[in-house]
């Protein structure tokens, strides 16, 4: 039994690690998140949640999307704390009128469980998008994400 839960389990406290990988776009996957909107942007993404019990372990992405590493608490919910990320990251966009246009994420997002042994791996890939985008496309990149999924008949 790893260290870290011997602890916990022999003192009967509950423990949970629960980590969530999301991507989601801008409208239309309009390529408006340019290297100093992202700065910005993913700075903001990470501090402002904290203060609403929201860990944002990495966030980082491309011109027309974002990846958000985060912890999920057992009161919280996926499509939760991603909508709420979008929505504040959204208004925070438009009221300090980053963009010549009003911004928008698109509805949809993705989102994969991500184990505890592999937070470091998924934070490395998260922190490399840029050079990860200079030689393959969103497109790519979620056709990749689709297949590690396991597809039930």
């Amino acid at each position: 039994m790893p260290e870290f839960f011997r602890g916990n389990i022999m003192q009967g406290s509950n423990t949970t690690f629960i980590y969530i990988h999301a991507i989601w776009c801008t409208a239309g996957k309009q390529p408006v998140l340019t290297p100093i909107v992202r700065k910005v942007l993913f700075a903001c993404m990470k501090k402002s949640p904290e203060e609403k019990g929201i860990q944002v372990i990495a966030v980082n992405g491309g011109d027309e999307h974002v990846h958000c590493l985060f912890k999920l608490m057992p009161v919280q919910s996926v499509s939760a704390i991603i909508n709420q990320l979008k929505s504040e990251s959204e208004n925070w966009l438009n009221n300090n009128k980053f963009l010549p246009d009003p911004f928008e994420w698109d509805d949809v997002y993705s989102a994969w469980s991500v184990s505890p042994s592999t937070i470091d791996k998924a934070v490395e890939y998260i922190s490399r998008q840029e050079a990860y985008h200079q030689e393959k496309t969103l497109a790519e990149e979620l056709t990749a994400f689709d297949r590690m999924v396991i597809h039930m008949s």
